[in-house]
């Protein structure tokens, strides 16, 4: 990012700050700028400053940048497997208690607490429950509150509801009106629904469970551990704290006072003695950053120029018959090549994936799914998780996203290209390969315009050749090539200082 628009988009958040009491510094920064932007072409503006003004003065202005800046993007019974093992790990312990509550942190519209609700409903536990839920943003809760989705939205969760253990048809739980489905009372009679706001609010109340997935990774570290240590002050001893797939605990403040009960579904178990928390005082930014050493706002103690922007990035984009290709591509790259290497390939949700190991194989440089937070190195392919967006921070750390999907992918080509070209410009090498859609082809303009070298493989030599052409109908590229010259000339363009000019 610029430097100037660095300075416009602190300010902003400052302004935010101070006069709404909303505090977003210490949420990921390539993904707050995303949002920024989406904000800014909304209402057709060039600069961050311009917003500022008009965050300051006009109320109903601000609650439109709250909307762009939450992720109200949820489904209901998301990752069956994780309900799943909730119905037959969690909820026998909890029948032990004759009363208990539940915190649904970061709940958006609420389809996973209409969830959670069916599940204690079928288990015979949903009378002794009270479901808090509750989130930041009033107007998603409202739409949470009500309980009316699209007809189609509800019908669609209908597979995972069975994968999630499901003893009726979801039907069972929703009167239809036209084209809308409303939740049924019985549902809505246990659940309590607030606004509470992670990066600034305290302790929750004691609770038996709480589940808060795909919150965390919008945050930075230091944020991260203040919500889990409001999360583990808010626990009683032995209750159950559940994260998003691609969240987890290691690596936080508050890892030792947790055991794993389930961890492909990032299930945890507070231990059964409680442990200080920093002493009786509130949790604090001002607390994290003596803990952290290092200011929220930044993330911690990242060095102040990353690897990503001393050196560059190859991105390469895929999507059908993606995975032949980059089993060509890959082994072909050396040894010592000098560039860290992402990759999204179009990929379905499933509880694991094996392309990882799968590209492994023949390939000199080590090939990981990414994880939340990672730091990108030379010598590693790091791969978009399915149905996660990946974005590219100053400090050469990957952030994961599951906000909106971007010509109709989750992983998006588009949001990759798009983050790598605003952090390493010039340096960015951008490869657009097979596919049957046009995703990719206006992040690889982006990754031009801001004096990177792309490269698309060449139509006529592609299994699907919708997404090669999309990119040439959009952008002059640097080389078409077929699979089998494109490693040449990516390794041309590199030396061990990065990206040649």
């Amino acid at each position: 990012m610029e430097r100037i628009e660095t300075i416009e988009l602190s300010l902003l958040l400052s302004a935010i700050e101070q006069r709404w009491g909303h505090e977003f510094s210490g949420y990921g920064q390539a993904f707050i700028k995303r949002r920024i932007n989406k904000a800014m072409a909304r209402h057709g503006l060039r600069h961050i400053s311009e917003l500022i003004p008009r965050v300051l003065h006009e109320a109903n202005f601000f609650q439109g940048i709250i909307q762009d800046i939450s992720i109200p993007v949820t489904e209901m019974f998301r990752d069956p497997h994780f309900w799943l093992a909730l119905r037959e790990q969690v909820f026998p312990l909890l029948r032990t208690w004759p009363y208990f509550k539940i915190w649904h942190a970061g709940c958006a519209t609420g389809n996973e607490v209409y969830s959670l609700a069916i599940l204690l409903e079928e288990s015979g536990l949903l009378q002794r429950a009270t479901i808090y839920a509750t989130d930041f943003n009033d107007v998603v809760l409202k739409k949470a509150r009500d309980g009316v989705f699209s007809l189609k939205e509800i019908q669609a969760a209908s597979g995972n509801y069975q994968k999630a253990g499901g003893q009726f048809s979801l039907n069972h739980y929703y009167d239809a009106h036209g084209e809308g489905a409303e939740m049924k009372p019985s549902l809505k009679k246990q659940i309590v629904w607030a606004n509470h706001n992670l990066t600034v609010d305290h302790v929750f109340g004691e609770m038996n469970l709480i589940l808060c997935r795909n919150v965390l990774i919008y945050f930075n570290q230091p944020l991260q551990n203040r919500a889990l240590e409001l999360f583990t002050a808010s626990l009683v001893p032995g209750g159950y704290l559940c994260l998003g797939n691609k969240e987890s605990l290691d690596f936080s403040s508050v890892s030792g006072s947790y055991v794993s009960l389930t961890p492909r579904e990032r299930i945890y178990r507070h231990q059964l003695t409680r442990e200080p928390m920093g002493g009786e005082a509130p949790v604090t930014s001002a607390s994290l950053v003596s803990r952290t050493g290092g200011d929220p706002s930044t993330g911690g103690t990242a060095s102040a120029q990353s690897y990503a922007v001393k050196q560059g990035v190859l991105t390469i984009g895929c999507s059908l018959g993606g995975l032949h290709a980059l089993r060509v591509l890959l082994p072909a790259l050396p040894a010592d090549f000098p560039l860290p290497v992402l990759i999204t390939q179009h990929i379905a949700p499933s509880p694991s994936s094996v392309m990882a190991e799968i590209l492994q194989k023949n390939c000199a440089l080590t090939v990981q799914e990414v994880t939340n937070g990672v730091r990108i190195s030379s010598g590693n392919v790091y791969l978009a998780p399915a149905d996660y967006h990946i974005l590219l921070n100053d400090d050469g750390t990957l952030t994961l996203s599951s906000e909106e999907r971007d010509t109709y992918a989750r992983p998006s080509i588009n949001v990759m290209f798009a983050s790598v070209a605003d952090v390493c410009g010039k340096n960015s090498i951008g490869v657009l390969m097979t596919g049957a859609n046009s995703d990719g082809a206006t992040g690889l303009a982006k990754i031009k315009a801001a004096g990177g070298f792309v490269i698309v493989q060449d139509p006529d030599t592609a299994e699907a050749p919708t997404m090669p052409r999309a990119a040439l109908q959009v952008t002059q590229v640097d080389c078409i090539l077929p699979l089998e010259f494109m490693v040449k000339v990516i390794t041309t363009q590199t030396c061990a200082s990065g990206v040649k000019r």
